[in-house]
């Protein structure tokens, strides 16, 4: 068994400003997943990214030993055992720091991140992202038996293909490309404003604040799954800290002369790539802002679905959620919002992994 990496076409747009994958990941591998033969194939190995400056090549590895090699633990070389189907592959980016990993569970039954890793509520001030933390990102992939079928992504429940919509696999179940996609545990939010009564008018002073009923959380310290009922993504944050008087995500001063656009191409559309946040139930938002100084406090933000009106919104994780707020008249003022949900997809690469050729 080896690794590589799957060509990037676009940019990463993590917290991080560094690209995560060349910070390695942490992998456990299972053949003959959930029968009475399961044997552990890799357990929490740490996977390296090396690069050779005299030769000036890269590679990914995690044969070596603790003693020689740097590695937390001594690794040995895998091998594929054609005959074990299924297999199972459990994986955490970055991987942690090697002094740290044992504090991490990584198993059939459990992932475990410890409290020393935090993650909080990401805010926007006067257009400068702050606070932001997306520490660990996670892969769950299963190559359910050897007739050539696509493995499958776990978290969404898809069977992996390549960008050209070909099966990701190969002609022999002796030679498996595996791909793993990571997902991040976070959410993202974001928020657009636009006209559509065609006025030209001056915005100031916009603040979009968020609230729970028992608190707006934050920050957490840890996350924990079960995955003997559930997946890597529907977990538990841990040792959450919740703001009951409400939290400010985003302060900004606005614009003079706003002209009109349609929504597709809004005239303010702060954090265009969004905002992580930690995963949570009945968030009530709220906007406040001037037009033309006048102003205009703590608005709802509630969302017409048909007959009913959404004024509490979830977050789930791997998510991107866009508010549109259209002020379709000034006097009187007059606001309509609507919201739209993604998929949290960044990075679109090319699953082949055949690293002979």
């Amino acid at each position: 068994m080896q690794f590589s990496q799957a060509e990037i076409n676009s940019p990463a747009t993590r917290a991080e400003t560094v690209n995560s994958l060349t910070t390695g990941f942490l992998v456990s591998c299972w053949k003959a997943f959930a029968s009475t033969n399961q044997q552990v194939v890799m357990d929490k190995y740490e996977v390296k990214y090396n690069i050779d400056l005299w030769t000036n090549n890269s590679r990914w590895d995690y044969v070596g030993t603790k003693s020689t090699d740097d590695y937390y633990q001594d690794q040995y070389q895998r091998y594929w055992d054609a005959s074990a189907f299924p297999y199972r592959f459990y994986a955490i980016s970055p991987c942690p720091a090697a002094t740290d990993i044992d504090n991490f569970t990584l198993t059939d039954t459990k992932l475990e991140i410890p409290t020393a890793a935090t993650y909080v509520c990401q805010t926007c001030n006067n257009g400068v992202l702050t606070t932001g933390a997306e520490p660990y990102m996670p892969a769950q992939v299963e190559c359910p038996d050897g007739s050539n079928n696509n493995d499958v992504d776990l978290l969404n429940s898809n069977a992996i293909i390549n960008k050209d919509h070909t099966q990701n696999g190969a002609t022999t179940t002796y030679e498996r490309y595996v791909a793993l996609p990571f997902h991040h545990l976070t959410s993202k939010v974001r928020f657009a404003i636009y006209s559509s009564n065609g006025a030209t008018f001056k915005l100031s002073n916009i603040k979009i604040k968020a609230q729970r009923t028992d608190g707006f959380i934050t920050s957490a310290n840890g996350y924990t799954a079960d995955l003997t009922t559930t997946d890597m993504l529907s977990g538990q944050f841990t040792k959450t800290t919740a703001e009951n008087t409400g939290c400010m995500l985003l302060i900004d001063e606005g614009f003079d002369n706003a002209a009109s656009f349609d929504k597709s191409e809004p005239y303010w559309f702060q954090c265009k790539d969004g905002m992580l946040q930690i995963p949570q139930q009945d968030v009530k938002l709220s906007i406040s802002f001037d037009i033309n100084n006048t102003p205009h406090s703590d608005i709802p933000i509630a969302v017409k679905n048909g007959e009913n009106t959404i004024d509490s919104f979830t977050w789930e994780s791997n998510k991107i959620y866009t508010y549109l707020i259209n002020i379709s008249d000034i006097n009187p003022l007059a606001i309509e919002f609507s919201a739209e949900l993604a998929p949290w997809i960044e990075v679109y690469g090319s699953i082949e992994t055949n690293l002979e050729q």
